[in-house]
């Protein structure tokens, strides 16, 4: 576990090193833009999965993908709204954000003794029983 937890880590240091070196570096053409798309929309989603561990895999992709988008659109208008809108910046600006999002996720671990874990665990309640939706 804590061998996933330093990849994870890793992966996540090498996203946000990635979009701010994209950000500082001279553009290449034909390279930086794909990269950037990339870069922009997958340290976001990648650090917003991070908090998402309770999920299943295809809700974790859908709503860390849908807060990227999020996370991109609320720092360009900001930084539109107070005019000071670069692309070298809103990259550095989203490179900041996700480090906040990611920090908290990084500095978090499982501890599977907790006692919301073994109340829950008590209570074998199963994933396929809706039942208690529909109780008044």
């Amino acid at each position: 576990m804590a061998g996933r937890r330093v990849l994870v880590g890793a992966v996540g240091v090498v996203l946000l090193a990635g979009l701010v070196t994209l950000a500082l570096l001279p553009s290449v053409p034909g390279f930086t833009r794909p990269v950037a798309a990339a870069l922009a929309l997958g340290t976001p989603a990648f650090c917003l999965a991070g908090l998402l561990a309770r999920l299943d895999r295809a809700a974790r992709l859908v709503v860390a993908g849908i807060g990227a988008v999020v996370v991109n659109g609320a720092v360009a208008e900001v930084m539109l709204v107070c005019s000071v809108w670069s692309p070298r910046g809103g990259l550095i600006a989203v490179a900041a954000v996700c480090a906040l999002i990611g920090a908290p996720a990084l500095g978090r671990h499982r501890n599977d003794n907790s006692p919301e874990l073994r109340s829950l665990a008590e209570t074998g309640l199963d994933d396929d029983d809706e039942s208690w939706a529909f109780d008044r």
